[in-house]
């Protein structure tokens, strides 16, 4: 059976990543967390279960950044790249070959986002990690 692949890659093409299968969900997370791991008001993210994913080159380098939870992102270019769970391993959207194949169902921790941030489409929005 030929399963579909989605490749993604920090800037700097030192950690090349392989997601194999459909991925779980797809959200838009507005945790202080996020924000300050990647400088910017929220973070897309394409879930995928952890045995999903393989690091096909280079290696990802950690931040446990709460209970749980951990943050990989390239040493070399400082790529924000992933977030790991025991069970899933998350790719920030921008960093997959083809973003456009992949949709966020949801808004996640919107009692941290950024108020004159603007949602303006009609996902569902959780002030915390939502379902």
């Amino acid at each position: 059976m030929n399963e579909i692949k989605h490749s993604a890659r920090c800037m700097c093409g030192a950690v090349v990543l392989e997601a194999t299968g459909p991925h779980q969900s797809g959200e838009y997370c507005h945790c202080k967390w996020c924000q300050q791991s990647s400088g910017s008001a929220f973070i897309p993210w394409v879930s995928f279960r952890k045995e999903q994913v393989r690091v096909l080159s280079g290696e990802l380098s950690y931040y446990h950044s709460s209970p749980g939870c951990k943050r990989g992102y390239c040493r070399d270019c400082g790529s924000t790249m992933s977030f790991h769970t025991d069970e899933y391993f998350d790719l920030t959207l921008g960093i997959m070959d083809d973003p456009e194949s992949f949709r966020a169902s949801r808004h996640i921790w919107t009692k941290s986002r950024i108020s004159h941030v603007k949602l303006v489409d009609d996902l569902p929005e959780f002030k915390e990690s939502g379902p």
